[in-house]
């Protein structure tokens, strides 16, 4: 028997779509309504063939990218499915997801229930399904190498890339340079030095000279992918978390 894990936090998917898979398709279904509960999903209830995730949680620090990652790093053999309204609100992170996972397919809130449930059995059957075409336009014809999940690593080339990064994550306003140096006990000319060592491998995704406040965005919609990169170059060089 097929199981999947829908991971949402709307009644649509909690509901009538969970309901819709176990008796249409007679899956074994599990939910969790936060990314927070994903661990204790997978260690309690898995494994699983197949999740479908949503990308934005309003009541929840933390993001669907949260929850892929998750997904890989614990549960690999579990293909994923981005489940999402398509809005210009999770247009960037849909990229990023399609860029640094490989997903099964991505799908719309607005698609029918049938149509859904078409797509689900099509990834749990061949490994992938088409895109839906409402979501086709937001992604880019080609995943990219530079932004995979090891390729991150490159926007934290070192210690004082981290620093940078985590204060940026960390810090609610826009911050100014002199911001950013408090923050990190960085000095100014290192502040100004470090971020323009990243404008290049910035333009790599898609942010081609960016203004601080694009730059922090981007920081605080990707902390799950460049976390990592950011606390083993701390940890090698024995910087205090």
């Amino acid at each position: 028997m097929t199981r999947l894990l829908i991971v949402d936090d709307s009644d649509l998917a909690l509901t009538l779509l969970r309901d819709a898979v176990a008796v249409q398709l007679g899956w074994s279904v599990a939910t969790a309504a936060r990314p927070d509960d994903v661990a204790e999903a997978l260690a309690v209830e898995g494994p699983f063939d197949l999740a479908l995730v949503d990308l934005a949680y309003p009541n929840s620090h933390l993001n669907g990218l949260d929850v892929l990652l998750t997904l890989y790093e614990q549960a690999p053999q579990c293909r994923p499915v981005v489940y999402t309204q398509g809005d210009p609100s999770v247009a960037d992170m849909l990229r990023d997801a399609w860029d640094a996972f490989d997903l099964a397919t991505a799908l719309s809130k607005s698609r029918s229930i049938p149509s859904v449930l078409r797509d689900l059995n099509d990834a749990a059957v061949h490994g992938s399904a088409p895109v839906d075409p409402f979501l086709q336009p937001l992604l880019p014809e080609g995943r990219s190498p530079w932004r995979s999940i090891e390729g991150y690593g490159r926007l934290v080339g070192h210690a004082g890339h981290a620093k940078l990064w985590r204060a940026l994550i960390e810090l609610d306003q826009e911050p100014s340079y002199r911001d950013l140096a408090e923050h990190t006990g960085l000095s100014l000319p290192s502040v100004r030095n470090y971020r323009g060592e990243l404008l290049d491998d910035l333009a790599l995704h898609y942010l081609d000279r960016p203004r601080m406040r694009q730059m922090q965005l981007f920081a605080k919609r990707c902390r799950p992918l460049l976390e990592p990169h950011i606390r083993r170059k701390l940890d090698v060089t024995g910087t205090p978390m």
